[in-house]
């Protein structure tokens, strides 16, 4: 996959536009003074002013790309324990890389972002990649989904759901929709693949001050995360000023009970420790049953740099250890693609012209209105590179063998327009 240099991404960059000061006069005075306290913010259409200038889909390629290197540590861990610390880890560098100062755009319906990152493998031999495929598979509610394939063979999954509800000065952001990770991993001289369900993308938040003064964001919530294959799950809670508290457990067959085996707090914007706990019983040895002579040769296996901060017996995350990885993305050949149709209101919103921005917003809804109504796309149940599982309840990513789009109209990438309001 080549990456084409004059495609560039605002999610993955930081500017003026994210703090930008709202004027209460003219039309953001006129759209607050719609709004009804508890209103649902993805059903209306939004002011540039409260936009960022990227598509949820690149939003949320951008965040789980990031630091997904960090889950081929878990790859080469053989204790069971360990390897839930960092998916742990790795769930937190997304959460802490968020930014809910405003709001993307919502996706198109059948919107199609494709992106991808390169890092060294894990012994730093060769280079590996990381391609996201995410699609907008619905319209009502307005659903993303996403798949990231990596060449060490861990695929990340999620269907994921934000809403965001007025609160006059604050905003509340509700996001439902878990992600799933699956891990082959090395146990001996076997590879056993598990699987890790996080029940949401991210926790729940309360972003203050919206409006009026220094706007803040609180985590409210807690998330849980389980692997059946090796019998570990975790809670995390968030708090304010970005404090994570949380637990991890094993269940022990032996005593059928669970135990709890780790605790976890500190700040995901600094760093967050850990402190593991003796098991009650022999069972809950690490999951590898190689000698200790494998384990020592395992152990002198030289890492890449960039594989070093996995989490230690004290540290689960350092950030000033973390090292991101820079998104690249393929010439966009899909007929409506997040980088293509957003183009024009980005370019307005970066450089501060939020009329011309509001304007060509419209046209895009406008024009999306219209397609709707003619070709009945919400009725489908297959995308481009999603279809729903009717069993599950999820769209499910379609197998490489059968990535051909699906032809969803005969609309192009000028013809795409919003499937509902940003």
């Amino acid at each position: 996959m080549e990456a084409d240099p004059s495609l560039v991404s605002y999610a993955d960059q930081h500017g003026e536009w994210e703090t930008r000061e709202i004027s209460i006069f003219g039309v953001v005075k006129s759209f607050i003074s719609q709004l009804s306290i508890g209103q649902e913010l993805t059903k209306v259409s939004m002011p540039s002013i409260f936009l960022m200038p990227y598509s949820i889909l690149e939003l949320a390629a951008s965040r789980h790309l990031k630091y997904i290197h960090l889950l081929i540590s878990a790859q080469h861990e053989e204790d069971p324990l360990k390897r839930m610390a960092i998916i742990i880890q790795y769930f937190f560098s997304c959460v802490r890389d968020g930014n809910f100062q405003k709001k993307p755009y919502n996706a198109l319906l059948g919107e199609v972002h494709k992106c991808f990152v390169k890092y060294p493998s894990y012994d730093g031999q060769s280079t590996s990649t990381a391609q996201f495929i995410g699609e907008q598979v619905t319209h009502h509610p307005p659903l993303t989904a996403f798949n990231i394939t990596t060449s060490e063979g861990i695929t990340l999954d999620c269907n994921v759901q934000f809403s965001a509800k007025f609160h006059m000065n604050s905003v509340s952001v509700v996001t439902t929709g878990a992600v799933k990770i699956c891990i082959p991993v090395k146990v001996g001289n076997q590879i056993i693949k598990e699987t890790y369900i996080i029940d949401k993308g991210l926790p729940d938040a309360l972003v203050k001050n919206v409006i009026f003064g220094t706007r803040s964001i609180y985590w409210t919530d807690s998330v849980d995360i389980m692997c059946e294959d090796s019998k570990t799950s975790a809670t995390v809670h968030f708090d304010k000023n970005e404090y994570v508290k949380g637990e991890v457990s094993v269940y022990n067959t032996e005593l059928e009970v669970e135990e709890h085996r780790a605790s976890l707090k500190g700040y995901i914007s600094d760093v967050v420790n850990i402190d593991y706990l003796e098991s009650k019983s022999s069972e809950a040895a690490p999951a590898s049953s190689a000698s200790k002579k494998e384990k020592k040769k395992e152990k002198k296996k030289a890492k890449h740099s960039k594989h070093t901060c996995s989490p230690s017996d004290t540290i689960l995350m350092d950030t000033k250890q973390l090292e991101p990885n820079s998104t690249l993305y393929p010439k966009q050949t899909d007929p409506i693609t997040s980088l293509g149709t957003w183009k024009e209101v980005t370019k307005q919103i970066v450089a501060g012209d939020m009329q011309a921005a509001d304007q060509i917003k419209k046209e895009i809804e406008d024009e999306q209105r219209k397609r709707l109504q003619i070709t009945k796309e919400e009725e489908k149940k297959e995308r481009a590179y999603f279809k729903y599982n009717d069993d599950k309840e999820i769209w499910e990513f379609k197998s490489t063998q059968t990535l051909a789009p699906v032809s969803n109209s005969t609309s192009t990438a000028s013809d795409a327009a919003a499937s509902g309001s940003n």
